[in-house]
C-alpha cells in the first residue's frame, strides 16, 4: 500500500521519528508489528537495498497514521527518509509478527528493552494505556545516557496515567551533569528480581540488539522467569 510521510521528528539524540498516512485502501495491526517501508526513490542509495523492517511505534488507535522509529546510523536509506521532504510517498507492507501482547490478563507481562528496541513497547504499552488493559505491565528500559532514552515523557505519562503500569528506565553510562531521577547500572537478575514480585507468573518481552536480548535471555531464569515465558525480538542494523 502507498503511504505520504506527514512529519519527521527527533525523539533522542540519533533518533528519529516518522509518521505516515495510509490513503485509500483498509490497514489494520496489532500494537508490537512490523512493517516493510520501501523508498520508491531514495536521494541516497547502497548496497543494503531501499526497503527496511521497522516495528509499528503507533497504536492502532493513530490509523490512518502510522509511526515508526530509529536510530540515525548514516545508512543510504536512512539519510534518504531523514531528509525527505512532507509529502513524500513510500510503499508499506504488512503487517508481520506475532510480538504483541499475550491475551490472558492474569499473566503480567514485562517489557525489557535495549536502545530502540523500545518501538514495538511504545505502541504495545500505548496500546494497553488507551483501551485500559487490566494487564499488569513492567516496562526495563535500558539506554546508554539520557540523551537517547527515546519517547521518555511518553512513558512518564503512561505511567501517571494508568496505575498497572510499572516504568523503570536506567542507564548504562550516564552522561556527567546529566539530569536524571530514575536507575542506572545494566539490567542483571538482582535488578529485576528487586522490582518484579511475581517472576515466575510473568511473560517476558525482550527488544534490542542482539548482544542484548542474548544476555536478557541468559539472566531471566537466574530472576525466577521461566524460560517457556520468554518472547524475543533482534534489532539489527542499528
Amino acid at each position: 500500500m502507498k503511504a505520504r510521510l506527514v512529519e519527521t521528528r527527533p525523539v533522542a539524540d540519533r533518533t528519529a521519528a516518522f509518521i505516515f498516512e495510509i490513503a485509500g485502501v483498509p490497514f489494520e495491526f496489532k500494537a508490537g508489528q512490523t512493517c516493510d517501508v520501501t523508498l520508491p526513490a531514495p536521494k541516497y542509495e547502497d548496497a543494503e537495498g531501499t526497503t527496511r523492517t521497522f516495528s509499528i511505534a503507533s497504536s492502532p488507535a493513530d490509523l490512518p497514521r502510522v509511526m515508526f522509529a530509529t536510530r540515525l546510523t548514516g545508512s543510504a536509506f536512512k539519510r534518504s527518509l531523514l531528509e525527505a521532504p512532507a509529502g513524500t510517498e513510500v510503499e508499506i507492507e504488512g503487517p508481520f509478527g506475532s510480538f504483541t501482547l499475550h491475551q490472558n490478563a492474569k499473566r503480567p507481562a514485562a517489557f525489557l528493552a535495549g536502545g530502540i528496541g523500545i518501538t514495538p513497547f511504545h505502541g504495545i504499552i500505548k496500546d494497553a494505556v488507551e483501551r485500559r488493559l487490566p494487564h499488569r505491565l513492567a516496562l526495563f528500559y535500558s539506554n546508554r545516557n539520557a540523551s537517547s532514552t527515546a519517547f521518555l515523557s511518553d512513558f512518564e505519562a503512561w505511567a501517571k496515567a494508568a496505575q498497572n503500569f510499572q516504568f523503570v528506565p536506567t542507564l548504562t553510562e550516564p552522561s556527567t551533569g546529566e539530569a536524571w531521577r530514575y536507575a542506572t547500572g545494566l539490567i542483571d537478575a538482582n535488578f529485576l528480581s528487586s522490582r518484579l514480585a511475581d517472576a515466575a507468573e510473568t511473560i517476558f518481552y525482550i527488544a534490542g540488539p542482539a548482544r542484548f536480548v542474548k544476555a536478557m535471555q541468559e539472566i531471566l531464569p537466574k530472576a525466577g522467569a521461566d524460560p517457556d515465558n520468554i518472547r524475543a525480538e533482534e534489532f539489527a542494523g542499528y
